[in-house]
């Protein structure tokens, strides 16, 4: 399946569970290992929380890079993803917790597997394969924020969307210049 189709499914899956759920609310308590998206239907918890599955993975994934990318212009990318994604996820996680939302503590499952990829690559495989699910995954995120910010109810979480729009958009065309296919 390419990259486009994966990232339109995704979007599709995102649009139809956001809409679907701006009706939801808080939902039941839950046990200390479930985020609050798995037990709601509310479209700023689960903003919330795909967006921290994206920022861990883009933390994962580009940990990865550092010590398998021997390319000066991956390896930069991938710190300055790092940087970015660190500052992003903790600002994030401060508005949850002033919320009581409990967020996802690791990435989606589509993205360890990307990342498991990742791990079994070297050198020009890796650099392709990593600019692949960079590209796939701001897209992916970038779609989100869009669809968010057009049905999202929460300020605070309507005002970190609009504020990481242009990085997520800026990190995209990074992506896309990364050396490889």
């Amino acid at each position: 399946m390419s990259t486009f189709l994966k990232s339109a499914v995704l979007t599709a899956s995102l649009l139809l569970s956001l809409s679907a759920a701006q009706a939801g609310g808080a939902g039941m308590p839950m046990p200390p290992s479930v985020s609050t998206a798995q037990t709601t239907n509310n479209p700023d918890v689960l903003f919330m929380d795909v967006a921290t599955m994206s920022n861990l993975a883009e933390i994962a994934t580009s940990k990865l890079a550092l010590q398998k990318s021997s390319d000066a212009s991956v390896r930069a990318f991938a710190q300055q993803m790092i940087t970015d994604h660190t500052k992003a996820q903790a600002e994030l996680a401060q508005l949850a917790a002033s919320k009581g939302i409990k967020l996802a503590d690791k990435p989606g499952a589509d993205q360890r597997l990307q990342s498991d990829k990742l791990a079994t690559l070297s050198g020009a495989a890796f650099d392709a394969m990593y600019k692949m699910v960079q590209v796939g995954g701001h897209q992916m995120t970038l779609d989100l924020i869009k669809t968010y910010r057009t049905i999202g109810k929460d300020v605070q979480a309507l005002a970190y969307a609009a504020k990481i729009q242009p990085v997520v958009a800026m990190h995209l065309d990074m992506a896309k210049a990364l050396p490889g296919q």
